[in-house]
């Protein structure tokens, strides 16, 4: 069974969610965890909602799934959530964790946490067609939306799911 748990820089389970760790392959397609847990507490000291999640499958943790609040953002348009990509350890993948873990975080999102909202989106790398598969059972559907605002060396699909 997956479970989801609050995690920031300052709990006692960080050193173990630091030493997770994806496939080589991966390493373009999600940031480290180290450095989710320091945007979690960036953004927070902003007073720009972000929520890291560990997960835990069986008790045991298996990888981090964090989610923003955006008011009007310039690339999505409107007020809405974004999923990080879904980071599950290199040890741990293939067992379903990354469609369980995102089924959990959604309806924590669509309580609306941090205020109301219009939408949830995620991306992903157009190369990883195993996340393109689990957005897209969920009822992400893919937009014409792009990071030109933010970086415009960055082809991730951005795909939207409304509240």
């Amino acid at each position: 069974m997956v479970t989801l748990k609050k995690i920031a820089m300052t709990s006692g389970e960080m050193p173990v969610c630091i030493a997770l760790d994806v496939a080589p392959h991966q390493k373009d397609f999600v940031y480290p965890n180290a450095i989710m847990l320091a945007l979690d507490y960036e953004y927070n000291a902003k007073n720009m909602p972000m929520e890291c999640r560990a997960i835990y499958a069986d008790g045991n943790m298996v990888g981090l799934i964090a989610f923003n609040y955006y008011v009007n953002d310039p690339v999505f348009k409107e007020t809405c959530y974004r999923i990080r990509p879904v980071m599950i350890d290199k040890n741990q993948q293939d067992k379903g964790y990354e469609a369980a873990a995102l089924q959990k975080v959604l309806e924590e999102i669509k309580t609306k946490p941090h205020g109301e909202a219009t939408a949830i989106f995620v991306s992903y790398d157009p190369e990883e067609e195993a996340m393109a598969n689990v957005y897209a059972q969920a009822g992400f559907a893919i937009t014409n939306l792009n990071w030109d605002a933010e970086d415009p060396d960055d082809n991730d699909v951005i795909a939207r799911m409304s509240l």
